[in-house]
């Protein structure tokens, strides 16, 4: 997350703004910080500009950020703009630990397939191309067949290609591309598709990636003086969550649907009057909750990956010496 040297710019300028947001005005910080900014700074800096504008355009060498969300939700804020630049540009940093802590680890995941698939592709297909043949041929003069397995494995389609390095190009095709639309999706602060909850992985982590959206942008603009109930409206809509949730329905089955431990304790806060210092306290032990939960996944995904990759491996390594305890049976 924030890896490129543009958005890197862009997290510099965003983090000055925001310091001098605390004591001066959007327009005066913003021509104090251009001033005091090289040259390859000035693009970041008229970014943020329009942003704060109400565009919600990517720079052309940007690409997908964190500020995007940003623009959706200004809208909602009828006064000064500091507070919310300040609380979203704090929320960024505060999600940029969480997310490069768990993207590390996912790379190295990703590193350590592809690298075992590929050492496991040429062997199979050096074997298949170099091996087997010799072995087919001298099972064939005594007049008996390859072992089932072995041929299983190395006579896909008549060809040399094992079958099995095949369908693990595709697994690993298939990690990589999930991982990459998840990453796009949290470089931008956006929602994941809402899953099933019974959806193994996925869809405990969509469900609470966008609670803590949700709860983070409903922070948020009631920081920045927003309506209670327009905070939790345009909060939901900007964080996927499910139609009919609403202040007034917070902690109860109104809307049609079950809701959370932690919606429901916001409803019992707001019938209080505590509505404010709850958001903080559940946004607060929200990001723990969420690394762990992003721990979890990842290592239970890892966990099934490997498995079944070792269960490939296991049976091209099998599949490769049958032929060889089986040659004393034939002779």
């Amino acid at each position: 997350m924030f890896k490129s040297k543009s958005t890197d710019h862009l997290a510099f300028v965003s983090r000055q703004l925001s310091g001098l947001l605390a004591d001066e005005q959007l327009e005066p910080a913003l021509q104090r910080l251009s001033e005091a900014s090289p040259p390859q700074y000035s693009q970041d800096i008229e970014y943020l500009r329009s942003l704060l504008a109400g565009s919600s355009e990517d720079g052309p060498r940007l690409g997908p950020n964190p500020y995007r969300a940003m623009a959706n939700l200004l809208p909602s804020v009828a006064g000064s703009k500091n507070a919310f630049f300040r609380e979203f540009v704090a929320y960024v940093q505060q999600s940029k630990v969480v997310f490069e802590t768990y993207w590390a680890g996912v790379v190295g995941l990703v590193w350590y397939l592809a690298a075992l698939s590929a050492v496991a592709l040429v062997v199979a297909i050096v074997f298949g191309a170099l091996v087997i043949p010799s072995f087919n041929s001298m099972f064939s003069q005594f007049g008996a067949p390859l072992p089932e397995l072995t041929q299983a494995v190395f006579a896909f389609g008549g060809v040399g290609i094992p079958l099995f390095a095949i369908v693990i190009a595709l697994v690993v095709g298939l990690v990589v591309f999930v991982v990459a639309q998840f990453h796009r999706r949290i470089q931008q602060l956006t929602p994941l598709p809402r899953w099933p909850s019974w959806a193994p992985i996925i869809g405990k982590i969509a469900e609470s990636y966008n609670l803590g959206l949700f709860l983070n942008y409903t922070r948020i603009l009631r920081e920045s003086g927003v309506d209670p109930r327009q905070a939790v409206a345009d909060a939901a809509s900007a964080a996927n969550q499910p139609e009919g949730l609403a202040y007034d329905s917070l902690g109860s089955d109104e809307g049609g649907f079950p809701q959370l431990p932690v919606i429901t304790e916001l409803g019992v806060a707001s019938k209080l009057g505590n509505f404010d210092a709850e958001i903080i306290h559940q946004c607060d032990e929200h990001i723990g909750n969420m690394a762990l939960a992003l721990v979890e996944a990842r290592d239970r995904f890892s966990l099934i990956l490997k498995i079944a990759l070792y269960l490939f491996v296991a049976t091209l390594v099998v599949a490769m010496y049958l032929p060889i305890f089986k040659m004393g049976s034939v002779i």
